[in-house]
């Protein structure tokens, strides 16, 4: 990691002798300012009983202090914006970034506008003022971590289908008691609708799954932001904060299976199985890491589809979503990719972020 220009930590100091602190966690000028000022309105906006006796120059130092070690900043305000929601953060569990809310966001868009198709697919009533539960949409997240995403698809679904059951599943009890504690605190808030048919559970998606288990995974929506990241790049290529205090459970596969995959592969190949062979689910909707890695998830895709089916694309349609999948295309940027013959549509703006396999009855043509 590069030191931090003499010169630069001295133009910090005249505007704050904070700054400076906050700086060396940012490493870069416009977020150590916009930084500095919300941990300051955090001081001014809460106190706890361990810090009324500290003054809040004091406090403010404290959190500087944590920031320039490089601790993120989620953690140390104690949450993270995700949509219209608070999302609670704390260590042991990955914070929620904002390219997976932008694709969690797009996903809700999409099931809106196509909100006829899934009712009559599902079998869920057509009628907004009715309250029967059966037949509801299903959804199913995987590697859930806060709850972010089964949260924000609740906050933003529940209006249009009144029957709505979703699952986020996680192999950390950690991640597990927090994301029931964000569904607890955003109902609280007013941010959502106290919901039964919303849970989350402990499960290890590589074990032998229970009958029941097994049975939920037959849903409407099946969406995961796994671990991806392999081993070298996580140590040569992620922040330090993110090596130092994020957890790598939730960022690099420890699996030892059968799947003829690239290690930081290993969850897509699980995945891409339940959609095709177990879960049959309309929908499969995948973050991935880098274009490389959005390229071979396409291949196991194509790969299953043709052991699974005999064919390849003419059930199923495939899209390759980038950072921001609701925004045109920038100059310069695809619009489609040619892997193994076949073209690929690609939506958006940014960098390649999810992978997304759709039963041909749902045209994505939001």
């Amino acid at each position: 990691m590069p030191r931090l220009p003499h010169s630069l930590l001295l133009r910090a100091r005249k505007i704050s002798p904070l700054l400076p602190l906050v700086l060396r966690g940012t490493r870069t000028w416009d977020s150590a300012v916009n930084e500095l000022r919300w941990l300051r309105e955090h001081v001014e906006q809460t106190t706890t009983t361990r810090d009324s006796l500290l003054s809040p120059h004091k406090r403010l130092r404290i959190l500087c202090e944590r920031r320039a070690k490089g601790e993120p900043l989620q953690y140390i305000l104690g949450s993270q914006p995700f949509g219209e929601l608070d999302i609670i953060c704390e260590p042991g569990v990955l914070i929620p970034r904002p390219e997976t809310e932008a694709y969690t966001e797009y996903l809700a868009q999409f099931i809106n506008q196509h909100h006829v198709v899934f009712k009559t697919m599902t079998g869920a009533s057509l009628n907004p003022s009715t309250k029967s539960t059966s037949n509801p949409l299903r959804i199913v997240d995987l590697c859930s971590g806060t709850g972010c995403i089964p949260l924000l698809l609740h906050s933003l679904l529940s209006n249009t289908f009144t029957a709505l059951q979703i699952q986020g599943w996680d192999i950390s009890q950690t991640a597990v008691s927090l994301a029931r504690r964000n569904f607890r605190e955003n109902v609280k808030r007013g941010y959502l609708n106290a919901s039964p048919r919303i849970s989350f559970e402990v499960v290890d998606i590589f074990s032998n799954l229970t009958s029941d288990q097994r049975a939920s995974l037959k849903c409407d929506i099946l969406i995961s932001n796994p671990p991806y990241i392999s081993n070298e790049s996580f140590n040569h290529e992620t922040t330090r904060s993110v090596r130092n205090w994020e957890p790598k459970l939730a960022l690099v596969p420890n699996i030892s299976c059968s799947y003829s995959v690239l290690p930081q592969d290993v969850f897509y190949a699980r995945l891409v199985d339940f959609h095709f062979n177990l879960g049959q689910s309309k929908i499969l909707l995948m973050e991935i890491g880098d274009d490389e890695q959005a390229i071979r998830v396409v291949k196991i895709l194509m790969d299953n589809l043709k052991r699974s089916t005999g064919s390849d694309l003419q059930n199923n349609s495939i899209e390759i979503w980038r950072d921001w999948p609701g925004q045109a295309s920038d100059q310069g940027e695809k619009q489609e990719l040619v892997i193994e013959e076949v073209s690929v549509p690609v939506r958006g703006s940014g960098a390649l972020r999810a992978v997304v396999s759709m039963r041909k009855s749902f045209p994505l043509n939001c």
